[in-house]
């Protein structure tokens, strides 16, 4: 019975891999259609930023906890997302008709990444607080 346990936990780790790597690569057939038509009809900017810019927690959440598959999976994802956005911006001339309007653009986006990076980063000291200070009250306990 543990030996069936056994090996079907490993054809369930073997599959995640295969899932991890294969979800990204789901994309590939767009990311291939926007470069070899230069077609961004019906693409939106703001949901492609928006999934890199998310992308980011479920990145940390399984580098803090080891989880290989879904690092792998996360970082292929972040890769797919980077190459949809560069593609958009590239051959989607109406997007940022003028230099004032793509500086206005970045200038925001960057603002969006600097305040989701302020907030994680507060979430993260927020959590680590609350884990110094249960730590904390089971030593007391302890003693």
């Amino acid at each position: 019975m543990a030996k069936t346990k056994k090996n079907s936990d490993k054809l369930i780790g073997y599959m995640m891999y295969a899932v991890a790597v294969g979800m990204p690569f789901s994309n590939l057939p767009q990311v291939m259609q926007i470069y070899s038509t230069k077609v961004t009809t019906g693409l939106s900017i703001s949901s492609w930023i928006m999934y890199a810019a998310f992308g980011v927690v479920p990145l940390l959440y399984a580098i803090s906890n080891k989880l290989k598959p879904l690092i792998i999976s996360n970082i292929l994802w972040m890769v797919v997302d980077s190459a949809m956005i560069y593609g958009i911006f590239r051959y989607s001339p109406h997007l940022i008709p003028h230099d004032f309007q793509r500086l206005l653009l970045i200038n925001n986006i960057g603002k969006f990444i600097s305040q989701l990076g302020l907030f994680l980063l507060s979430a993260a000291f927020a959590i680590f607080a609350a884990d110094l200070i249960q730590t904390e009250k089971a030593l007391k306990r302890g003693r």
